[in-house]
């Protein structure tokens, strides 16, 4: 193979994908794994991803689900997978997020629905202080975000999540609804 930088650009892509591929296939074996619970977003995995010419990217930041018990829209699992953040220069490598997310009964309109998707990765990535992987911290009432009374979240590096059982084991860190 040359070592030109259109192949190692082509190489760099079908990692991407395959990354994004396998990540889509995590969050469809969690659907299944999680009887009784149900996606806030539908089939919705990426919120914000340019669709004109005046975006800033095309490539998702990250992926997101949100998963309710029907009849309690209060008290949310939330999964978000982080690709990578531009504005971030501490986010070295892609991780997944879990949290358990426990909101004021409010009504939900469309910018507080976009807001609750990247509640996990705000909490785990901009809320704490320090990051640590592979444990539960929890946070009350987060001053940038009024709508959540209390939010437990915990990461692991993305290639760390080798089959379900390890998203799951991530998962019981801070509980499901």
């Amino acid at each position: 193979m040359n070592n030109s930088p259109g192949e190692q650009m082509v190489l760099a892509m079908k990692s991407i994908l395959k990354m994004q591929s396998d990540s889509i296939k995590l969050f469809e074996d969690l659907d299944k794994s999680m009887p009784g619970l149900e996606s806030f977003y539908r089939n919705v995995v990426t919120l914000g991803l340019g669709n004109s010419m005046s975006s800033r990217h095309y490539l998702a930041e990250g992926l997101i689900r949100l998963y309710f018990r029907p009849g309690n829209k209060t008290d949310f699992l939330g999964i978000n997978i982080c690709f990578y953040d531009l504005n971030d220069p501490k986010f070295i490598e892609p991780i997944l997020v879990a949290a358990r997310i426990v909101y004021e009964p409010v009504a939900v309109d469309q910018s507080e629905k976009i807001k609750r998707g990247w509640d996990p990765w705000y909490a785990f990535l901009s809320w704490i202080p320090e990051r640590m992987y592979g444990q539960p911290i929890t946070i009350k009432r987060p001053k940038r975000r009024e709508a959540i009374e209390e939010i437990t979240v915990a990461a692991t590096p993305l290639f760390a999540i080798t089959n379900l059982e390890s998203a799951l084991a991530l998962i019981d860190l801070v509980g499901r609804p």
